[in-house]
């Protein structure tokens, strides 16, 4: 186990305070921290990695952004969100070729395991609830 425990609810954002070094853009992940070099101590990234037309290029842009000794702890499926789309590239690699990527890359795998049943889509008084079994990854810019 990587050590690291961590549960967060639901969080208001306009309720972080000014001083809080806490971060949140919308756009092209790619574009936004093209030149974020060793800025973060952790990027935390829940139903993400598969939003990705390259998989690949989002975890070198991780590792760039992340301080040496930095995490990256990413929960989702990998659903590939461009497959099959007319038009658009789509790099879509497996579980275990994308932890080898990772390692490639300079990452230290600390944790890796099955996350079954992760809410999605859920309201406790509709009939419909979504859920998905995910990968949780807890990986250590080394």
């Amino acid at each position: 186990s990587s050590g690291i425990n961590a549960e967060y609810g639901d969080v208001d954002t306009t309720d972080i305070p000014p001083t809080a070094r806490y971060g949140m853009c919308a756009g092209d992940f790619t574009e936004v921290y093209r030149e974020v070099e060793g800025k973060y101590d952790v990027v935390a990234a829940c139903f993400f990695l598969d939003t990705a037309n390259n998989v690949v290029e989002y975890l070198e842009l991780v590792y760039r952004m992340l301080r040496m000794g930095g995490h990256l702890i990413s929960l989702g499926p990998l659903l590939y969100h461009y497959a099959g789309i007319p038009n658009e590239s789509s790099i879509e690699i497996s579980w275990e070729d994308l932890i080898s990527v990772a390692k490639k890359i300079g990452f230290e795998i600390e944790e890796e395991r099955d996350v079954r049943d992760v809410p999605y889509i859920n309201n406790p008084r509709s009939m419909l609830n979504v859920s998905y079994h995910c990968k949780l990854l807890v990986a250590k810019k080394t």
